[in-house]
């Protein structure tokens, strides 16, 4: 068995966000992790361009990435998680988790419903294992109630 593990947990900030490393904090403690945490700058524009462009995509990316980078340091020592890695990467989130995925090879995805469309589609039981932390609160019951989570496809 494998004692070194690796997580790793796509973020957003917020409350979902929160949760998330309050759940890889509860995990990192019970033994010896590897805790990556990443947020991903979604580059994709939403209109075609008419003419040359002003900001390439990665340009704009390229200058927000500092700021969100220290940003996500301090959410992790907010949290107490101040051996972990943070990294962001930019691009369209799916194809950036995915090539981030096959690159580092984790164990585990720390994710909850905003973050798991970000990743990539799952066949069988291949790739690493999926824990999702779902939100309790009175807000995420009460809109559970009106919009209930739909049925996934075969």
């Amino acid at each position: 068995m494998k004692t070194h593990q690796r997580i790793l947990v796509p973020f957003t900030h917020g409350h979902s966000g929160s949760a998330l490393l309050r759940r890889a904090g509860e995990i990192a403690a019970a033994g010896e992790i590897e805790l990556l945490v990443v947020s991903v700058l979604d580059t994709r524009s939403g209109f075609d361009l008419d003419g040359p462009a002003g900001n390439l995509p990665d340009e704009r990316a390229a200058r927000l990435a500092p700021a969100e980078q220290k940003r996500l340091d301090h959410d992790l020592l907010r949290h107490g998680l101040g051996r972990a890695r943070a990294t962001v990467i930019w691009g369209e989130p799916r194809a950036a988790l995915s090539a981030l995925i096959r690159s580092w090879r984790p164990d585990m995805i720390v994710c909850d419903g905003r973050t798991r469309r970000m990743l990539p589609a799952r066949t069988g039981n291949e790739g690493p294992q999926m824990m999702r932390v779902d939100r309790t609160g009175a807000f995420a019951r009460l809109a559970g109630f009106f919009f209930p989570p739909a049925q996934g496809h075969a």
